[in-house]
């Protein structure tokens, strides 16, 4: 008799090693269509619907569904990319040129220029979660991300932990380059998608 419900399909075990496979395919899907690098943006906004339609029990495949994804809105997605990947750039050559300077307030601006650049992430949290079956226009996907910010800030700052959650291992634990990218590759992403929608769908009563 329990071998018998150790083999069912519905089987807690089970079902939870089914989940894991599906999102090491999802982050495998992630891995190589970001590639490019361009599509980065892109391939997370898919990971993201991807991850949705699997807890809402629509899936059709995990590497069909991701393909799908991420041809649906290509354009509204490099678009966005774009505009994260500047604040970004942006951020990491003002730290660059802070690190470098003297002085006895540069400690301060160092610390106020950390702050305004995590406050603009967490208000651009929603924006690639919420792309894919949205069909706002660049400038109100970003406006929608900020409100929804401001209404659920916790849930905000969770997933944009997550978001940099790798950079932060690479950038702070010893060897995590040998390591980090790797686990992101094969299940980190699809694992980090999963929980952002868990809670973005939690928090917003999305069905």
């Amino acid at each position: 008799l329990m071998d018998s419900r150790f083999f069912r399909e519905d089987n807690p075990y089970n079902m939870f090693m089914n989940t894991v496979g599906d999102l090491a395919m999802l982050s495998v899907a992630w891995a190589v269509c970001s590639l490019p690098i361009v599509t980065i943006g892109a391939s997370t906004a898919a990971a993201c619907e991807v991850a949705r339609s699997m807890q809402e029990g629509r899936d059709n495949g995990i590497f069909r569904d991701f393909w799908k994804a991420f041809k649906r809105r290509f354009g509204t997605t490099m678009a966005l990319t774009a505009i994260i990947a500047c604040v970004w750039a942006l951020a990491a050559f003002d730290l660059w040129f802070l690190s470098r300077q003297s002085g006895n307030t540069v400690s301060v601006v160092y610390g106020i220029t950390v702050a305004v650049f995590a406050i603009l992430g967490i208000a651009l949290a929603f924006v690639l979660p919420l792309t894919g079956r949205s069909k706002l226009s660049v400038v109100e996907q970003i406006k929608q991300s900020a409100r929804l910010a401001v209404l659920k800030p916790i849930v905000a700052i969770a997933v944009f932990v997550l978001d940099i959650l790798p950079i932060a291992l690479l950038a702070t634990v010893p060897g995590a380059i040998v390591w980090v990218p790797l686990l992101w590759a094969i299940l980190g992403v699809g694992a980090s998608a999963w929980l952002q929608m868990r809670m973005i769908r939690k928090a917003f009563a999305l069905e």
